[in-house]
């Protein structure tokens, strides 16, 4: 499989939320607005312009050279990495999550649920945006991590380390092989997302 054919996968919008509803009834009860058609416009202008400042988070400047070194990555923007114990451990891209600024939940299926490669396991979720997590290897999650239900912002802080999102046991080690045969090492991904640019999301 090249890298050259591979595509970004589509990033959805999310609804409009029942505490933003909420707010905007509070709010034309004080008369600042005129219609909820008008807070909503209103609310959307001051996120998109927030978005548009620099990075609250400041991006760490920090290497990880040992692990880079032993990172794989699928055309969803997943790392994989394999632990001592042969599990796979499972997270986020660094190129992902700094256009997913604003992480505000993480959401994956349960601990024991089967997952197969290229299927979806889990959803980020922003402020405005979706973005489905896409699991690179068959197998079981086992372990998810807890932290990022209190602290999902952590990926955004730190993908590689504290950010990973699940782990994965593989059905078989002749499966897994052959999985992680096709998946990008480091250098062919950061070649490869040099040339996408900023991927199309969809506005509210």
């Amino acid at each position: 499989m090249k890298a050259g054919k591979k595509h970004m996968p589509e990033w959805r919008t999310v609804r409009i939320r029942q505490e933003l509803a909420i707010a905007a009834k509070r709010t034309l009860e004080t008369n600042q607005y005129a219609s909820l058609s008008e807070f909503v416009s209103e609310a959307i202008r001051l996120r998109l312009n927030e978005l548009k400042q620099p990075e609250r988070i400041a991006e760490k400047q920090i290497e990880y050279p040992l692990i880079h070194e032993r990172l794989l990555y699928t055309p969803n923007h997943m790392w994989t990495i394999v632990t001592p114990e042969g599990n796979i451990r499972v997270g986020l891209s660094d190129y992902a999550q700094r256009h997913l600024r604003g992480i505000a939940s993480i959401q994956t299926d349960p601990t024991g649920s089967e997952v197969k490669k290229k299927q979806s396991f889990g959803v980020v979720e922003t402020w405005m945006f979706m973005f489905d997590l896409y699991s690179p290897v068959s197998g079981k999650i086992i372990k998810i991590n807890k932290a990022l239900q209190d602290e999902p912002y952590i990926i955004n802080e730190d993908p590689y380390e504290a950010g990973w999102i699940v782990e994965i046991k593989p059905n078989n080690l002749i499966t897994l092989e052959e999985e992680l045969r096709h998946l990008m090492k480091q250098q062919e991904y950061k070649t490869w997302v040099s040339t996408l640019g900023r991927p199309r999301i969809l506005a509210l």
